[in-house]
């Protein structure tokens, strides 16, 4: 009976936990906090370059995933993002990829690996930008709109090209 009731606290504040954690996270109709970070080669990236009131005239806004080394998924989504960055580059859309706790040796070694070479890469050593964005799965990707508010978000592995160019499709509109 008691082992019962230890169970029965247990799921409800791993419940809890995992609702309230929720509510944290970044969503659809959000706006997408500005951020600066470095990129693997050392040179600072802003975020506000490409989206909200001071972007580039010519964009249409940013794909911005977060990753890890360790993560299959994401090495699996890494090669469909680096396939399409030409593309959506195109149609002005950047797609700028961070890796999350991760130094930029780490991050360098596994895109070399991966021959991933076409987006941004930043490197979010601390995790502060993640936590901002309320990451809590990888791989986890934000579409935001040239506007800077958040218009789709994709929890877990884009598992094909077809799937990346739906939910950037929202971009444009």
């Amino acid at each position: 009976m008691r082992k019962l009731r230890i169970k029965k606290i247990l799921c409800v504040t791993l419940l809890q936990f995992l609702l309230f954690s929720s509510a944290f996270a970044l969503t659809v109709n959000d706006p997408a906090p500005m951020f600066s970070l470095r990129d693997i080669k050392e040179k600072d990236f802003y975020l506000s370059d490409l989206v909200g009131p001071t972007k580039k005239e010519n964009s249409n806004g940013v794909i911005l995933s977060f990753f890890a080394s360790w993560c299959t998924p994401c090495r699996n989504e890494l090669k469909i993002i680096n396939s399409l960055v030409d593309e959506m580059k195109d149609k002005g859309i950047e797609i700028v990829i961070v890796g999350f706790k991760e130094d930029p040796d780490t991050i360098g070694t596994l895109l070399a690996e991966l021959k991933v070479n076409k987006p941004v890469v930043l490197c979010d050593r601390d995790g502060k930008v993640g936590e901002t964005y309320g990451v809590r799965f990888l791989p986890t990707t934000f579409f935001i709109g040239s506007d800077g508010i958040v218009k789709n978000v994709a929890f877990g592995e884009i598992k094909d090209e077809r799937e990346l160019r739906e939910k950037a499709g929202k971009l444009s509109k």
